[in-house]
Parts: structure tokens; sequence; C-alpha cells
């Protein structure tokens, strides 16, 4: 019943969201023809839509690059085909976690597959995303630093609150990163056996010292973050361009890891409306491009990712069925 009743509600967020937007803008005058102007700039629209297959494409990297920390590889062919499949999930499951359940579970039932590295690997997916992000919005966005209040107040509170929260969670990865190592983790164990000496605990911690352990792979996963971020990023720019409009690139990069951030959060389906606004709020304000160009090239964007989500969809409906179910691992096995 709550999972139902969180569903609805992220249902009408969506849908109130896009109907202020939509009534805003006018639909059909302002937002209709630049989203056609799609077709006439194709040359950006390709650009856009091939910057997101990259950006995929580093994605299915970076997972089997932790997968090999985790002393779990998996073949490429494989990695490749479970990640564009999860983009499919991601757009069409109201959940909050509809494309990384998926890749957990298709994985599961190859042969051999063990439960807990898949699963870490999984989380250390997005743990060491962050600090991909933090690169780019740190390099992109330091020039602007002193310009923030000439933007208006409230671009400033949220660059201001982007910060904190970014700062926040690249030292909450680092410390839990730290907790993981043997040493530090058999001072808390004698100190709180009760909690720290629990098998299971003990095995999710030892899984998550790959960080520390196969450092080589968390430097190459985090590279990798970095360049995950800056196609998505510029597909982004390019709809900019495909829609009609224009935008300075730095501005525009800029803007997009708060963009790409407040778009994720389980508040609406796919991100939408959310992303619309916070998109048409920055770039506008820091770029001066016009707000129903803006709420356009953000639909756009999207359109592009969607246009993957369904090439792995087709894939999930033509690919190969695994032959054998996983079975199920004790704890010590995993």
């Amino acid at each position: 019943m709550k999972k139902a009743l969180l569903i609805l509600l992220k249902i009408g967020i969506t849908t109130a969201l896009l109907w202020m937007i939509f009534r805003e803008h006018r639909f059909t005058v302002s937002i209709l023809p630049h989203l056609q102007a799609l077709k006439t700039n194709w040359e950006w629209t390709l650009g856009g839509f091939a910057l997101v297959g990259l950006s995929c494409w580093f994605h299915a990297l970076r997972w089997q690059v932790l997968l090999i920390g985790q002393e779990h590889p998996v073949p490429s062919a494989t990695i490749l085909r479970l990640t564009f499949v999860s983009n499919f999930f991601n757009i069409t499951s109201l959940g909050a976690v509809g494309g990384d359940a998926y890749k957990v579970l298709a994985l599961l039932k190859r042969p051999g597959a063990r439960k807990l590295p898949i699963m870490v690997s999984v989380m250390l997916d997005h743990m060491l995303g962050i600090f991909g992000l933090a690169i780019l919005f740190i390099g992109f966005g330091y020039p602007f630093r002193h310009q923030l209040e000439s933007y208006g107040p409230e671009v400033h509170a949220i660059v201001k609150g982007f910060s904190w929260f970014l700062a926040g969670s690249v030292i909450g990865i680092t410390l839990s990163a730290i907790s993981f190592t043997p040493r530090l983790y058999s001072w808390g164990e004698k100190q709180w056996p009760w909690i720290l000496g629990w098998p299971p605990l003990k095995s999710f911690a030892q899984a998550c010292d790959a960080i520390r352990r196969a450092w080589g792979c968390s430097l190459l996963a985090i590279i990798l973050s970095a360049l995950i971020f800056a196609a998505h990023f510029l597909s982004f720019f390019c709809a900019i361009f495909a829609v009609g409009g224009q935008a300075p690139l730095w501005e525009v990069m800029a803007a997009m890891p708060i963009v790409d951030t407040a778009a994720g959060l389980p508040l609406s389906v796919s991100g939408l409306g959310v992303r619309e606004k916070t998109f048409e709020t920055l770039v506008h304000a820091m770029t001066g491009l016009p707000e129903a160009t803006a709420v356009s090239a953000s639909l756009a964007g999207w359109l592009m990712m969607v246009a993957w989500g369904l090439i792995g969809g087709l894939m999930f409906i033509c690919g190969p069925r695994p032959a054998v179910s996983p079975i199920p691992l004790s704890t010590s096995e995993a």
C-alpha cells in the first residue's frame, strides 16, 4: 500500500510540474515548434543521440571495471547488453532502482554468479560516480564562482546548496571507504563485537574494501565517471542547438551537474518536470537562453535518453534468455 501511494505521488508531482511548465510557456505555441526543429537541425539531434550512447558505453565499462575489482569478471558483451537494457527499465520503472535491480537479477542468472560482489559493484558504481560529478562541477563551475550573485538569489541558493550536498557526499563516501579498511574495521569490531562481528556485515565490509584494495580499478572508475557525465551533459548542449537555441558550452556544462542530480531525485517519473524546471532556471540565468527554449532543450535531451532506452527494450525482447537459474548462496559463499 505504501509503495502504491509513493508511485501515485510521483505521478502526481510529474503531472503537476509538467502542467505548470506547459501552461506557463504555452506548449503548442512555444515548446512544440522547438521540438519540431529536431528534424530540421538533425546534425545536432544525431550528435546528442550519439553522445547519450557513448555515455552508456562508458557506464558499461565502469561497471565492468568495478566487477573486476570484486574479482568477479564478466564478458564485455554481457555487461554492455545489460547496461543498455537497464536504461529501458530506468525510463519505464516507476520505482527508484528499476535499472539497478535488473542488472543485479540478470547477472545473478549467469552460471557461477556470486550475489555479494555483484550487489557491491552496483553500489560502488553510484558511490564513485559522485567523484566524477564533483570533478566536472568544480572544473566547469569554478570560473563562475564570483558571478553567482549576478544570477539572482534563486540560482545562488541552488548552487550553494548543491555545493554543500556534493561536498558532504564526497566526505561521507571517503569516510565510509576508510571505515572498510581491515585495520579500522578490526578495531571497531573489538569495540562493538555484537554489531561489527556479524558475519554478513564483515563480508560486506571486505567486499567494499575493494575501493582501497583494487585502487587501480577505483581510479579508473572515477575517470570513467567523469567521461560518463561529460558525454551525458554534452548531449543536452547539443539538444539546445537541436531545438534552435544557442548557448555557450562552458556555462551549460557548469549547470548540468545540478540539473542531472535534481532529475535523479525520486520525486517524479524519470525526472520529468524536475529536470525541465531546474534546467530552465539555471541555463536561462547563466546563458540568457529563452525559458521556453530551455524547457524544449531539456525535453529533447530526455527524448534522446528515451530513444536509447527503447533500443535497450528491443535488446531485452529479442535477446537471449539465460538457461540457468541462480542458485541461492549462503553468506559465506557470497
